[in-house]
C-alpha cells in the first residue's frame, strides 16, 4: 500500500501492519489509522503517520529501547481493549517534541502509546500514579541509545584531531 506523506512523501507500507487507534489519539481523535515508520538514519526516533491525512504525523520513540527504566503496568481494561494476551505483544511507543534545539527534546513518558503487535490495535494511554513527566528530557538516553547500538563511543562528541 502506498501513502502519501508531506515529510517523506510516497511511502510504501505493508498493510497488515496498519495502527489503528479506535478512539483516535487524544487531540487527533479524527483520525483513526496509522503507519509506524522506521528509518534506519533516524531511529531510535520513528513516524507516527496518519493514512488519512498526509500532514498528521508524529515523532515517536522506541521507549523502551531507550530508557531502560521505564515501567508501569497497564489497566485491565486497556489490555482488554487492546486484546493484549502477552508481553510479546506489546510495543510502546512515547510522543517527541522535537525543538529546534535537539539537545532540549521530550517525550512524554506519562501517555504512552500501546500497540498490539499482532492484531495493530493502539491507544495512548494515561499512566496514573506515576512520576513520570509529559516533557521528560531524553535527549541524553537517545543519544547513550544510539552509542550502545552502533558499539562505539560518544556518538554526539566532536572528536578532536590528533
Amino acid at each position: 500500500m502506498q501513502i502519501d506523506t508531506i515529510r517523506f512523501g510516497q511511502v510504501e507500507i505493508d498493510e497488515s501492519k496498519l495502527i489503528k487507534f479506535e478512539d483516535g489519539i487524544p487531540g487527533l481523535e479524527e483520525y483513526r489509522e496509522y503507519a509506524l515508520l522506521q528509518f534506519e538514519d533516524s531511529y531510535p526516533i520513528m513516524w507516527l503517520q496518519s493514512t488519512e491525512d498526509r500532514g498528521v504525523c508524529l515523532p515517536v520513540l522506541d521507549t523502551f529501547a531507550v530508557i531502560d527504566e521505564y515501567v508501569f503496568d497497564i489497566d485491565d481494561t486497556d489490555v482488554q481493549e487492546l486484546n493484549l494476551s502477552g508481553p510479546e505483544e506489546l510495543y510502546v511507543a512515547s510522543v517527541l517534541v522535537i525543538p529546534e534545539d535537539i539537545q532540549k527534546m521530550t517525550a512524554n513518558l506519562a501517555a504512552p502509546i500501546i500497540i498490539n503487535t499482532t492484531t495493530g490495535k493502539a491507544k495512548q494511554i494515561l499512566i496514573s500514579g506515576s512520576d513520570y513527566n509529559v516533557r521528560a528530557p531524553v535527549f541524553p538516553d537517545i543519544r547513550k541509545a544510539i552509542v550502545r547500538e552502533e558499539g562505539g563511543s560518544d556518538a554526539g562528541s566532536v572528536k578532536e584531531a590528533e
